[in-house]
């Protein structure tokens, strides 16, 4: 009864693990629609996209505290503590269990894993991309604020302010 039981926890970590898969899927599409967004200055498009992003990091923490639960359940079968299961690799964890579920749970914690690695890659890109348009736009609104006599500009706030001389073409590169 009491190998059913793990069995059964067993079953449920891997079926979290498809289901962690399937949304790291999911958002990966939306963060390579979000950069595709990005490279085309779509900003409802990409307010579309980081709505999505937002729900599905969501899901996926919810997910998540469901996955750390199941592996405390599936240690306490190896007469683990909650602390020592959590640490266990899926690999370390495959191991103890037998041929079928250890399989599937490998098979799945490594279809994760290079998804979590795609999203890391795509996030660098996507972070890189607003680093350079913020820059970008800092430098052309530093040369349009500044005024033709180069004394003083306007602020964000429409006050006048006192600048340093620069022209257009300094402020561009």
């Amino acid at each position: 009864m009491k190998e059913d039981r793990d069995t059964d926890y067993c079953d449920e970590l891997i079926m979290v693990l498809d289901r962690l898969e399937k949304l790291h899927g999911e958002l990966a599409e939306v963060i390579d629609r979000k950069i595709d967004r990005m490279r085309v200055c779509d900003v409802p498009g990409m307010n579309e996209c980081l709505g999505r992003e937002q729900d599905l990091v969501a899901q996926v923490g919810e997910k998540e505290g469901l996955r750390r639960v199941l592996t405390d359940r599936v240690g306490r079968s190896f007469g683990m503590s909650p602390q020592k299961a959590r640490r266990l690799t899926a690999t370390q964890m495959a191991e103890r269990l037998p041929a079928p579920h250890g399989r599937r749970l490998r098979a799945s914690a490594g279809r994760l894993q290079e998804l979590a690695r795609r999203i890391e890659r795509r996030n660098r890109v996507a972070g890189r991309l607003s680093t350079d348009v913020l820059e970008h736009l800092d430098t052309v609104l530093s040369a349009v604020t500044a005024p033709p006599d180069r004394s003083s500009a306007y602020s964000f706030a429409g006050r006048s302010v006192a600048t340093a001389p620069r022209r257009l073409f300094e402020a561009v590169g």
